[in-house]
């Protein structure tokens, strides 16, 4: 599909991309709207430059490639958001297939993952910062100083949009000149159209997003569901909608069967006793909203430890009337803390029920740090590798068919499903305090892993056979003047058969060479590209 195009862009458009990127950062950070998705971020840029068909259908392309990238455990990935931006705009202005735009994304997105680095480490001076002012102190300044840590994240996105998009605003001619000099390029005997061998490669690129996936969530038990997605899309040509329902039915039932006889034994148990907690809804909805200031000023140092102590303010200063007790509880709360974003808010909760009920900081310190890793585990594994990318992916199959629907679906079913896991969790960590940490460690949630992974490998099946785009056009024989085209025998052995290798190619990477996600990127990419400038591909 061609890009409508609109020819150029102004300054005021520049200006209010590089303020929207700044948002994604914060976003990205806060985990409230899922804005930084290439979904969401590609319809703003269209809707800003007045091309929203465009900013749909490539950001839709880029949330297949960038699905499975998830910056956890303190890991850095290219950011999509900046990439999305840049790829949106140039698209439009020069008037380029979406899917020769997508492979502009990456390389962007890999600056401004490197401005980021150096910006995970700046942003320790904030937690030194916080550290000064609970010695004088100066414990009102906390929210402050975490707040502060957005800027240098969110500069990190929206300066190099500035300074790209600028460009683009000064010299539109230029810009139009230079891609269209690439159009058709000349090496010796060989004539290379680019950028149709660009869109090649970026059409391959989905496959690095399922081989992510595949590393983090692939078994023998979930195998049989990836193969059940692959063979609904490719041979009855289902949309991941459909895929998506018929996985989530098989893997409930499947499970449910399995561990019939440990769930039914868990029935008759007793439930935790509550503990004499008084919190009311009104203070359940407001450490929520709190909750969400965890990684305001996410550092390597001490990661999300001073955004901790910003939303344990409250409770201290209730509590610690006495200034050096005080002291040494927001101390201990501005040290060393990374979970999971979603269901730190078990911790959080636990946290604050066990102050009330009169536990000692050394008590609190180790329960913090007992579960940041269970409760991380289990939150990666379901939200960020589950939650967030099937939400999207839904809705990117929707969107990069042109279809409006699609972005919103992906919010109606995100954002609900995100604020419940962030509010229940609150909730009942504060209600069953550590006899929910036993439930962490059971085999109820073991189960429930294990089906939600089996489900979104279904999905995930579905998206290789669907969106990675491999096509062999190269004609192999000549019968009766019919030209006998590569693709047509491939497709007599098995639909989908080039966008399943390259996924399992890419898997190959990762998987068994421990090849890192950005070399694999470039190596795929490279590979597409080649075969679509030797037509090949195409």
């Amino acid at each position: 599909m061609q890009s409508l195009g609109v020819g150029s862009i102004t300054p005021l458009h520049v200006f209010l991309l590089g303020l929207f990127a700044f948002l994604c950062a914060v976003d990205e950070l806060w985990l409230v709207l899922g804005v930084f998705t290439p979904l969401i971020s590609g319809v703003v840029t269209g809707l800003v430059i007045g091309d929203p068909l465009t900013g749909l259908i490539v950001g839709s392309l880029l949330q297949f490639i960038f699905t499975g990238l998830a910056a956890i455990g303190g890991g850095t990935v290219p950011d999509p958001a900046t990439g999305t931006i840049a790829a949106v705009v140039i698209a439009s202005v020069a008037g380029l297939k979406p899917e020769a735009a997508v492979a502009l994304a990456l390389p962007i997105g890999y600056l401004t993952m490197n401005i980021e680095i150096g910006v995970r480490s700046f942003c320790a001076v904030f937690s030194h910062w916080a550290d000064r002012e609970i010695e004088r102190g100066n414990f009102d300044r906390l929210p402050l100083i975490n707040m502060l840590g957005l800027v240098p994240w969110g500069l990190s996105r929206a300066v190099p949009v500035w300074a790209l998009l600028g460009a683009v605003a000064v010299n539109p001619e230029g810009v139009k000149a230079f891609i269209e000099s690439l159009s058709v390029i000349k090496i010796g005997p060989l004539t290379v159209k680019l950028w149709d061998a660009l869109g090649v490669a970026g059409g391959v690129l989905p496959a690095l997003g399922v081989a992510i996936m595949m590393r983090m969530m692939l078994s023998r038990l979930t195998l049989g569901y990836f193969v059940l997605g692959f063979v609904l899309a490719a041979y009855l040509k289902l949309n991941l909608l459909p895929i998506a329902l018929i996985g989530a039915s098989l893997a409930l039932t499947q499970y449910m069967l399995s561990y019939r006889d440990m769930l039914e034994g868990l029935r008759g148990q007793q439930a935790p006793a509550e503990p004499k907690g008084t919190a009311t809804r009104k203070d359940f909805l407001r450490w929520l909203v709190r909750s969400f200031f965890l990684q305001s000023s996410w550092n390597y140092e001490r990661m999300q430890g001073t955004g901790f102590a910003h939303t344990m303010l409250e409770i201290e200063k209730k509590l610690r009337k006495d200034p050096e007790e005080l002291k040494s509880w927001m101390r201990m709360h501005n040290e060393f803390y990374n979970t999971n974003p979603w269901l730190h808010n078990l911790v959080y909760g636990m946290v604050i029920s066990l102050e009330e009920q009169g536990a000692d900081l050394e008590t609190v310190r180790g329960v913090k740090t007992a579960l940041m890793g269970p409760v991380a585990g289990l939150g990666d594994s379901i939200m960020w590798f589950v939650v967030i990318p099937v939400s999207f992916l839904i809705g990117a199959s929707l969107g990069s068919q042109g279809n409006f629907a699609g972005p919103i679906l992906s919010l109606l079913i995100c954002f609900p499903v995100a604020m419940a896991v962030r509010y229940y969790s609150l909730v009942y960590g504060y209600r069953y305090g550590l006899s929910l940490a036993e439930v962490l460690r059971g085999e109820v949630l073991k189960v429930f892993r294990e089906a939600v992974t089996a489900f979104a490998m279904a999905v995930v099946g579905g998206i290789a056979a669907l969106y990675v785009k491999a096509r062999a056009p190269l004609v192999v024989a000549t019968v009766d003047s019919q030209q006998i085209q590569l693709q047509f025998i491939l497709d007599q052995i098995m639909p989908s058969l080039l966008p399943l290798a390259f996924t399992l190619f890419a898997y190959w990477l990762i998987k068994y060479k421990n090849v890192s996600y950005g070399k694999a990127a470039i190596i795929l990419f490279l590979t597409a590209l080649l075969l679509g400038v030797l037509g090949i591909l195409g």
